[in-house]
């Protein structure tokens, strides 16, 4: 809980820094790290933003050790034919100017957000994000398999049998987690400099959003998912509000609980007061057309003050990467100052 909370804290302190970062970053880029001349410190600018115990002394090596969540696994060349089994790892390849040859697609190619979709090409469904289809993972020869440690973990050995296989949080990760997979997937795809000066443009990108916010901001924005039979609230160290809190809106939930979601019922929400609310509603009737027809629904500040936005589901809630936050930060300074 308190870990997360500190990753957040982290990542905005690094943030402000940014311009440094890029500058070193630009230096960064240019060496040769297949040499093993550019020092770790030159490495560790490079990627700012990105947690210590990611592994970047691999980098530029011809047979590279790569940590993730479910152990080591050693990748030799530069692998070309990925599938990734979340919209995350997908945001990944295209990062570094890759495609994947296959996507855990839930088999709605709509899913993947525009930001990514004209990027990424034709590539062959693998099924459902929940349950892959393994013959048709198996029948695409992949040299990589990006996988989500949550959902993929009691598959694992499976996948790791038909090619060297990553996992990470992406379903329950974080922002930080965000930052760390990406960086962690380039070293496995042998793409750490495109993905250093990725990262790079990133912060700058999400350092120049902060500073259209208001100096005196303290409003409390609640992301929130509404489905016919639930209104879902995400702390703040869930990745949404996470991506939001490094360009300064922060939750009014508490992160006490260690949930990465709470169900809302209409009286804690009224008891939660947040200022601004931006909903992702999935297709047809959800639980909010009931609630705004009670009086308390009018109770909620953000109501009273008309700063309810209602916002992608697909871009903010299941695309969960590098690129999908941007979009995120970008939408969220647009609704909030017209930015």
């Amino acid at each position: 809980m308190s870990h997360s909370a500190t990753k957040v804290r982290r990542t905005v302190a690094v943030l402000a820094l940014t311009v440094a970062a890029a500058a070193l970053a630009g230096c960064g880029a240019s060496a040769s790290p297949s040499t093993g001349a550019a020092p770790n410190a030159d490495r560790a600018a490079a990627a700012e933003g990105v947690s210590p115990d990611v592994n970047l002394e691999q980098c530029g090596k011809e047979s590279r050790t790569v940590k993730h969540d479910l152990g080591t696994t050693t990748i030799t060349g530069s692998p070309t034919k990925v599938v990734a089994l979340e919209y995350s790892f997908v945001d990944a390849l295209v990062a570094v100017g890759m495609s994947p040859v296959g996507v855990a697609d839930d088999d709605q190619p709509e899913r993947i957000i525009p930001a990514l979709r004209d990027k990424v090409g034709e590539y062959k469904s693998v099924g459902l994000r929940a349950t892959p289809n393994i013959q048709v993972i198996t029948a695409l020869k992949p040299d990589l398999i990006v996988a989500d440690s949550g959902r993929h973990k009691a598959i694992y050995a499976q996948l790791s049998k038909i090619a060297p296989t990553i996992a990470y949080a992406s379903l329950n990760g974080n922002y930080q987690q965000v930052l760390d997979s990406e960086m962690s997937t380039a070293i496995a795809l042998n793409k750490c400099d495109q993905m250093k000066t990725r990262l790079s443009e990133h912060a700058k990108l999400m350092a120049d959003l902060k500073a259209q916010a208001p100096a005196d901001e303290s409003r409390k924005a609640l992301f929130v998912r509404a489905s016919d039979k639930g209104f879902t609230g995400f702390p703040p160290k869930a990745y949404t509000p996470g991506v939001l809190a490094v360009v300064g809106i922060r939750s009014p939930l508490p992160d006490e609980s260690g949930d990465a979601s709470v169900s809302l019922t209409l009286e804690t929400l009224v008891a939660t007061k947040p200022d601004v609310m931006f909903i992702a509603p999935n297709d047809g009737p959800t639980l909010r057309d009931t609630w705004v027809k009670s009086p308390l629904w009018k109770e909620i500040p953000a109501v009273k003050n008309n700063a309810t936005f209602d916002v992608n589901p697909n871009e903010w809630s299941r695309s969960r990467g590098l690129i999908a936050s941007e979009v995120v930060a970008q939408e969220a300074v647009k609704l909030l100052y017209g930015k």
